[in-house]
């Protein structure tokens, strides 16, 4: 090799070094999150779809730790500006996803992204950085299951293979490129609280200019929550991303060493933000899960727990006299979390009929793509086909016990990884996947896709740290 090449080498090696030192900065999160609210008000969807799909490939492709694409797994889900939106909820949806220019390089990113993916699975098996774990053999299993929706059942279309493989690769494809090329240490888990701090800035942001610039107020008073919408979502989906984000704030708190308290606030902040989202399935998950937080620090927290006592108090005592001056809108929205969740909302014909088609193949059940009228389908994309709005159900209607039973032992084993070594950053992880579970069991997000990545993100990092010592430092090689 002569000088010129080499000194090429050089500039590249270089250039490599300082793109790794970029996506494992610790302001990595912040600047996405900046880039993300620019693109979503200017409408520049597919500059931000480029930036994550060819940061993604990079991670992939040239970084030794993938702990990184926590962030862009959990910004994919809110990349879709209002402007540019299919979703329904808008009134008359965007056809800018529809466009043959859009569509080929929304085709191009994902190839290169899930390319990257399946080429670093490929190497990390080869070096034996990948083993054969119960737990990867339980989500295989489930995979699998996941695959063969609705194998044999009247009205089986192939769609249900090819979104069954999307979500078969989300969940064991995700978790097995991750938990073979992950570091896991203290840094790891501040990465992931930062991550999903920096995505809550985001929502707070878009909460607060949703409620000052739409018109969602009705003619007695009160707020019609079906105009609370994103251009990546409704009001449900806001929700779910503040409640899953409450754990993050917590732990943050716990471990800052200065302002600590600062992110107890937050936590506070987060949960106002939950209620505002108008999701009945935030507001009562998120008020078990801030309950959990709460408890968490006031135990843990040594060094601010008189502060985080002050704070909460304040926080119940400002609840209480709010509740008092606005009696009647809080009597509104306790009627609206206790009248017709289940029987008005149209969940409990779903369970009937996710029941009914469990019975009529209750090996693989009836497959994903069924017509549920009950189901309002407000995603707006046909690939993602009507839900039945429980894990549960969801289940034993497309899957049957094919899916049901690997799903089960999966959950038991994520259970008992927890078990083996329960530690402060453990918790903090197990915590938020119970968040987006519970949350699931109302609705469908863990098969929504996006969602999907930030779960087998978790669980990777969960059942990878089972042999971490509280100092970070591996007890035993994990793969």
């Amino acid at each position: 090799m002569n000088s010129a090449e080499s000194k090429e080498n050089s500039y590249i090696q270089r250039a490599i070094n300082a793109l790794r030192a970029f996506y494992a900065a610790p302001w990595f999160p912040f600047f996405l999150a900046g880039l993300t609210l620019l693109c979503y008000y200017t409408s520049l969807d597919m500059v931000l779809i480029w930036f994550i799909a060819l940061s993604g490939t990079f991670i992939l492709l040239f970084s030794k730790d993938t702990s990184p694409l926590i962030t862009l797994f959990l910004f994919m889900n809110i990349m879709i500006s209002m402007k540019n939106s299919p979703t329904l909820v808008v009134g008359t949806p965007d056809d800018y996803y529809f466009q043959p220019h859009i569509i080929a390089q929304l085709c191009a990113g994902i190839v290169l992204f899930a390319g990257s993916g399946v080429w670093r699975f490929i190497v990390a098996l080869k070096h034996g950085k990948i083993s054969f774990t119960p737990a990867l053999a339980g989500l295989a299993a489930f995979a699998a299951g996941i695959m063969f929706n609705g194998a044999f059942s009247s009205g089986y279309t192939p769609m249900n293979l090819a979104y069954g493989f999307f979500i078969a690769f989300l969940f064991l494809g995700v978790f097995a490129i991750c938990s073979g090329s992950m570091r896991i240490d203290k840094n790891t888990y501040r990465r992931v609280a930062l991550s999903f701090f920096a995505l809550s800035i985001c929502l707070v942001v878009e909460l607060i200019v949703a409620y000052c610039t739409y018109d969602m107020w009705n003619e007695s008073g009160g707020i019609d929550r079906i105009k609370l919408y994103f251009g990546w979502g409704m009001y449900n989906t806001m929700g779910m991303l503040l409640v899953i984000s409450l754990p993050s704030a917590a732990y943050l708190a716990l471990n800052v060493k200065k302002f600590g308290w600062a992110f107890t606030v937050y936590l506070v902040v987060l949960l106002c933000c939950a209620f505002l989202s108008l999701s009945r399935q935030a507001m009562i998950c998120g008020s078990l899960i801030f309950i959990v937080c709460a408890v968490w620090l006031i135990i843990k927290c040594k060094r601010y727990r008189a502060a985080n006592l002050c704070i909460f108090a304040a926080a119940a005592v400002v609840a209480v006299i709010f509740v008092f001056v606005n009696i009647q809108s809080v009597k509104s929205v306790f009627e609206m979390l206790t009248n017709n969740f289940f029987f008005g909302s149209g969940r409990s014909t779903l369970y009937e009929k996710a029941l009914n088609a469990f019975f009529s193949n209750p090996v693989f059940g009836t497959g994903f793509y069924r017509d549920l009228p009950e189901d309002p389908g407000f995603v707006g994309l046909p690939i993602v086909p009507d839900m039945y709005h429980n894990t549960i159900f969801e289940l034993i209607a497309v899957g049957g016990a094919a899916a049901l039973v690997p799903y089960v032992i999966h959950r038991v084993q994520t259970i008992i990884s927890f078990v083996k070594n329960p530690s402060e950053d453990r918790f903090y992880v197990a915590l938020t996947i119970a968040a987006l579970l519970i949350l699931s069991l109302l609705d469908n997000h863990i098969f929504y896709l996006l969602p999907t990545t930030v779960y087998s993100f978790l669980t990777a990092l969960l059942i990878g740290s089972e042999g971490v010592g509280t100092d970070g430092r591996a007890k035993l090689l994990h793969a």
